[in-house]
């Protein structure tokens, strides 16, 4: 799959999700999110570690007023690189 594909279908997947998906992103849990994780290649035994990650991005997001898919991706994918554990997922796409 080139990396194009796998972006768009991932903006597919959170835009067709989104409801469901930032209910989960600010518990913290959830099968969407898992997917979402799953889906932009953390590996299973990081994805706590992702969906706290998440969680504390998502938190930001929703106080600056901006939760649209494609703010979360960014902010996701930003955060993902300063990240100790899940700079690698980045690093190694």
């Amino acid at each position: 799959m080139t990396e194009r594909w796998a972006e768009e279908r991932t903006n597919v997947f959170v835009a067709e999700t989104f409801d469901g998906l930032t209910t989960e992103i600010a518990k913290g849990e959830g099968k969407h999110l898992a997917s979402l994780a799953t889906m932009i290649g953390v590996p299973v035994k990081q994805h706590s570690e992702f969906f706290a990650l998440a969680q504390e991005r998502y938190e930001e997001l929703a106080r600056a007023g901006d939760t649209s898919p494609a703010a979360i991706i960014k902010a996701l994918s930003d955060a993902m690189v300063g990240h100790r554990v899940l700079a690698q997922v980045v690093l190694t796409k």
